[in-house]
């Protein structure tokens, strides 16, 4: 059944259903805990090693009532140079959390996903030592923790959609890289082509991570179920095409055939050495990649408009 076929009833009983798991989510204080005093550790690397000027949190960190097992702990940075910034990410990469960390540099972002940053932030000041979880809060009391139903609803609702936006921006930056790649390979030099053509791949893989980011959200927070085991990717993908207690369908089955296509691709890009990597296969696949974007974010765009209260 796809999206336009769920009648008002349906996606009533769908908004009735998601509205209940949202009143009904619970702080886990442990983990907010533990999240916390590695969001310390990451900003006293930053300033003490790197010389960063200011390093803050944001994201689903800076609301306990969405941040849960799986959640990122999303870290923006200023001061440092590219190289610099370079080297941060090595670093962050490498240290050793049970969250994945996402770091971004503040002085680069633009737009929207910018104006989100500087609107959630909240600073970790150098030298500083880590306080008690729930003193980070105070200042954002009722936002953070609504007094009534409704609100926590409607308030989760906008949350949840501006993170997918967030990550719909984030894809969007590496669609334009591709395509000034694709302009680039058809006039470097022979030998310069494989390089290229590399780079292209690796950006593909980056663009279904993203999705996948998206899909993995609306698993753990609307349907409360991630996949598990070996086939974990394709199933989590199969997963959006399902009309669920919560949630009407997230993407079509067309849709879904064509990310499919994609996920394969990023497989042998993530398995196998670049040299090995056909060009006759990369190039179709960048060449096409923003029509399937499109797909998928109108499919988003239209899961998310279901969301609403009306």
């Amino acid at each position: 059944m796809s999206k336009q076929e769920m009648s008002p009833d349906e996606l009533s009983a769908c908004r009735k259903r998601l509205e209940q798991v949202w009143k009904n989510r619970v702080m886990d204080e442990d983990l907010l805990h533990q999240a916390w005093h590695d969001a310390h550790e990451i900003a006293a690397l930053l300033y003490e090693e790197l010389g960063a000027t200011q390093v803050s949190v944001f994201g689903s960190l800076t609301e306990p009532l969405w941040f849960m097992k799986g959640s990122d702990i999303d870290i923006a940075v200023s001061g440092l140079s590219s190289d610099l910034y370079d080297k941060a990410r090595i670093k962050v990469m490498n240290f050793d959390s049970a969250f994945r960390i996402d770091l971004i540099n503040f002085d680069t972002s633009n737009g929207l996903f910018r104006e989100r940053i500087k609107h959630q932030a909240m600073p970790i000041e150098k030298g500083f030592q880590p306080v008690l979880w729930h003193t980070l809060y105070k200042h954002l009391k009722r936002q953070v923790f609504p007094a009534e139903s409704g609100e926590i609803y409607e308030m989760n609702r906008k949350r949840f959609t501006q993170r997918i936006n967030d990550e719909l921006d984030k894809i969007n930056g590496i669609l334009e890289r591709i395509q000034r790649g694709l302009e680039k390979i058809e006039i470097v030099p022979i030998d310069v082509k494989e390089f290229i053509e590399n780079t292209i791949a690796t950006d593909l893989a980056d663009v279904y991570r993203g999705i996948e980011n998206i899909f993995l959200r609306i698993a753990r927070e609307v349907d409360r179920h991630v996949p598990r085991g070996s086939r974990w990717h394709k199933n989590l993908l199969a997963q959006m095409t399902e009309k669920r207690p919560e949630r009407p369908p997230v993407i079509s089955e067309n849709t879904s055939l064509q990310l499919e296509t994609l996920l394969d691709f990023r497989h042998k890009v993530n398995n196998i050495y670049g040299r090995e990597l056909r060009y006759e296969k990369t190039i179709p696949h960048a060449k096409s990649i923003d029509e399937l974007f499109a797909k998928v974010s109108q499919d988003l765009n239209t899961f998310t408009d279901s969301l609403e209260r009306r």
